[in-house]
């Protein structure tokens, strides 16, 4: 009898032993990283759209002609205006030019003014120090600001002017007095002088206004 109750208490811690075995081997469920989806939408702007929005449409007419105070005739600004074509001198005097010699022109497209032009700007300054061996004559000049959408139709109007200037005594429909043009970026500065009394003048103007 004592050997069957040994024989069960022998069994029986066996078999305890053994489940406690299995039961520390059981593998626990490491908690899983909660994810999170991105809500973020993708931008719908296209590289194009992105590349219109860099582009400064605002004025720098004011900002570049006060500058002209550094020059020895310390220019003062008397005005700035944004304007229509008609009141500025380089496109009133091309549109006047049209009337007259429609002939000449008809091979050259002015759309690319009314189509892509943003603002157009002009100023007068007048310098502080009269003119050498004169008491009344003051130098004087008129900048104004052309402000195309892209720096692309900029460069075709520049090159469309630079065309115009070849015929040179059409040109003077424009302006006989000392001129100068160039572009930056997205728009056109045309430099206009006093007269003939300030010839070579309109470089010094231009390269100040360049800076």
């Amino acid at each position: 009898m004592k050997t069957y109750f040994a024989f069960l208490l022998v069994l029986f811690l066996g078999f305890f032993v053994a489940c406690k075995e299995k039961a520390t081997t059981i593998p626990t469920k490491k908690p899983q990283p909660k994810v999170v989806k991105d809500t973020i939408s993708p931008s719908v702007n296209s590289h194009e759209s992105d590349t219109e929005k860099q582009i400064d449409l605002t004025s720098k007419l004011k900002e570049k002609v006060t500058q002209l105070a550094t020059l020895k005739y310390n220019y003062q600004l008397k005005s700035l205006d944004t304007v229509v074509a008609k009141k500025t001198i380089l496109l009133g005097g091309l549109k006047r030019l049209i009337k007259l010699r429609d002939t000449v022109y008809k091979d050259i497209d002015f759309t690319i003014f009314e189509k892509e032009m943003h603002q157009m700007s002009t100023s007068f300054l007048k310098g502080t120090k009269p003119m050498p061996q004169t008491t009344n004559l003051y130098p004087r000049v008129t900048v104004e600001e052309y402000i195309f959408k892209t720096p692309e139709s900029a460069q075709n109007a520049l090159n469309l002017l630079e065309k115009l200037k070849k015929y040179r005594g059409l040109w003077t429909y424009i302006g006989k007095a000392p001129h100068d043009l160039f572009r930056e970026e997205n728009r056109i500065y045309f430099v206009s002088t006093g007269g003939h009394y300030m010839m070579g003048m309109e470089k010094d103007i231009t390269s100040l206004l360049k800076e």
